[in-house]
């Protein structure tokens, strides 16, 4: 009851800055593209690299969708961008792993032209300055990209 309730609120803005903006979305897969939206407007971005911003965004909060319990009911996806002098951070963040034995953290899968899909961290990785992750085993993780500044 409380994780319907909790879900039906979202997405919804978190508290900005002028330097900190941040939404914060459900495991429904339509809020991939309210995340775009936002990223690109939310960066303040010129229009080319607003783009990069927006691909980026839709490739994590859908990474973090499917690949955590973010994208299980009740789950979230919390999408911050922090704006500095030097460079434009995204930062999303999912609630951990699923339940189970195999916890895996993101990397770039080897090529593999007869795979369908897996491509979406070889797309941040060209279109952002780089990439990284935080976290530990067993807890949330947030996956950042970095950008120029705008």
């Amino acid at each position: 009851m409380q994780s319907t309730a909790r879900s039906s609120a979202l997405p919804r803005r978190l508290c900005s800055t002028p330097t900190t903006s941040g939404i914060l979305l459900g495991p429904d897969p339509h809020h991939v593209a309210l995340a775009r939206r936002w990223a690109a407007q939310s960066s303040r971005a010129r229009p080319r690299l607003a783009d990069r911003i927006r691909v980026v965004t839709s490739e994590l909060v859908t990474n973090a969708q499917r690949h955590s319990a973010s994208g299980d009911p009740g789950g979230t996806v919390r999408v911050e961008l922090v704006r500095t002098r030097l460079h434009l951070e995204l930062r999303v963040t999912d609630n951990g792993p699923r339940p189970g034995p195999r916890i895996d953290f993101p990397h770039i899968p080897r090529p593999d032209p007869l795979r369908v899909g897996g491509n979406g961290l070889r797309l941040v990785e060209s279109l952002s300055l780089y990439w990284d992750w935080l976290g530990h085993a067993g807890g949330p993780l947030t996956v950042r990209a970095m950008f120029p500044p705008s």
